[in-house]
């Protein structure tokens, strides 16, 4: 689970490496394409079934498109952006959102720790992103906009997951979402993009195989499992590595620089998360 989270921290630095080779659809394309190739051999040692129901499809369906959507924020957001900040704004956002869009349209109760944990998130946001020096054109330029949109997508993909157990296993559901995702993406980008990447040297290939196995193939299925083993809400006391490997690849990594109110803003984003999660 470690090796898990720690691959999901990582995978900010890498997304920001290589965004000074290629562009974000490029990447998107490549990642997807990595991603089903590595992950189809899991799928049959682990005797999961690559058929799928109506049913089924449907759910990857609509999840493979909020993956395309979350993946172009996720890049475009590292492109412009600090690849720590974003680490820790989305992985501390996903899960707060994801509680507050179920509380508001799926009539999912919300006691006392879940306000709480919201009210937190917020806080936690607003000093991430140094919302008292807002000025909508830095905002822009800073990232942080690609990030918060990288979130809300997130919202849609885990809470359409969420529903989808009862109709396909995770482990075909994440394969056919991936192969989706790859051929929703491969019009965007040209021939010449797409194999222009190949000559890129080692530098790329090492951040993209990290990206595009490490962090979504193997990452998925080692946490896909340690969950099994675990339980879920063992295993989700997991994700707070995710912002702290996130914020520390990126300092030391990427030298960037590490604002005081990135790591406030972390705590109490991790504390809200860890409310929620209770």
């Amino acid at each position: 689970m470690i090796v898990s989270m720690t691959t999901w921290g990582l995978s900010w630095t890498n997304a920001k490496i290589l965004s000074q080779f290629t562009d974000p659809l490029t990447l998107m394309v490549w990642r997807f394409l990595l991603a089903f190739v590595s992950f189809a051999p899991i799928v049959y040692l682990t005797k999961n079934s690559f058929k799928i129901s109506f049913k089924g499809f449907i759910f990857v369906l609509v999840n493979s498109v909020f993956m395309v959507i979350y993946n172009y924020f996720f890049f475009k957001g590292t492109q412009v952006g600090l690849a720590g900040v974003g680490g820790v704004l989305v992985t501390t956002l996903n899960p707060i959102l994801t509680t507050l869009f179920s509380g508001l349209f799926f009539g999912e109760r919300l006691i006392k720790k879940d306000w709480l944990g919201l009210i937190l998130g917020l806080i936690g946001g607003i000093l991430i992103t140094q919302f008292w020096n807002f000025d909508i054109g830095l905002f822009f330029q800073s990232g942080n906009l690609y990030f918060i949109m990288a979130s809300l997508s997130w919202v849609t993909v885990t809470i359409v997951t969420s529903r989808s157990k009862d109709s396909i296993s995770f482990i075909g559901y994440s394969f056919w979402s991936y192969v989706l995702a790859f051929f929703f993406c491969l019009p965007f980008s040209t021939v010449d993009q797409f194999l222009g990447v190949i000559d890129l040297g080692f530098i790329f290939w090492l951040n993209l195989i990290f990206l595009g196995v490490g962090a979504m193939s193997l990452g998925t299925s080692i946490y896909f499992y340690a969950s099994l083993k675990l339980g879920p809400k063992n295993a989700s006391a997991y994700i707070f590595i995710v912002p702290i490997t996130a914020l520390g690849f990126a300092v030391y990594v990427l030298s960037e620089p590490l604002f005081i109110s990135t790591i406030i803003g972390g705590f109490f984003g991790i504390a809200a998360v860890y409310l929620i999660n209770k």
